[in-house]
């Protein structure tokens, strides 16, 4: 059995676009469907939160600081066999967009020194770069931390878009066309 910890925003908990808090029901997540494509041999974790951001301490909210929490979530599901970061979209309210990579690229670091993968090593990780939204274009910095780093990248600029309802969730066929991108993703990172 592989493990894989899909660590996110509002975006892999589910949040139906518009505000209301309302979330998908698990087959619609993209994780959900990542499980089902996968099949049997596969433990597909949904880390997801509201309003989650990569490193920045939110001053309208506790806990929702993913640097802290990635330590001790990836040791609780070990061995994890490879963790998908899918987070920025959050993070552009703090931090300008060239740091917003920069602040994923520490996560991937935490994932690497976790001795939280197989046999306690380091799992692999796969980071998502949100698409374009209300002004940002996070791939050019996504993909130069990524290459710097040495770590799989999956710019969702043309895989999936934002909702035009609030323009930050992604709809219910977003998370579909999410989730067969990661699963071609997951199939080439885990033979």
């Amino acid at each position: 059995m592989r493990t894989i910890v899909c660590f996110g925003d509002s975006n892999t908990w589910g949040c139906v676009p518009g505000g209301s808090g309302e979330r998908f029901p698990r087959e619609v997540r993209w994780p959900g469907r990542l499980a089902r494509a996968l099949g049997d041999g596969f433990d597909v974790i949904a880390e997801g939160l509201n309003g989650r951001t990569a490193t920045v301490e939110r001053p309208d909210s506790e806990g929702r600081n993913g640097l802290p929490y990635l330590l001790p979530c990836l040791q609780s599901h070990a061995p994890v066999d490879l963790v998908v970061v899918f987070l920025g979209t959050n993070d552009v309210n703090f931090v300008e967009d060239e740091r917003v990579a920069r602040c994923v690229g520490r996560l991937v670091r935490v994932a690497r020194s976790s001795e939280a993968g197989p046999e306690r090593g380091a799992p692999k990780v796969l980071v998502m770069c949100p698409p374009p939204f209300d002004g940002h274009r996070l791939g050019p910095s996504f993909a130069e931390v990524c290459t710097e780093l040495d770590c799989a990248l999956l710019d969702l600029d043309g895989v999936a878009s934002y909702s035009d309802v609030d323009l930050e969730h992604l709809d219910a066929d977003a998370h579909a066309s999410v989730a067969a991108a990661v699963e071609e993703r997951v199939r080439r990172l885990l033979p």
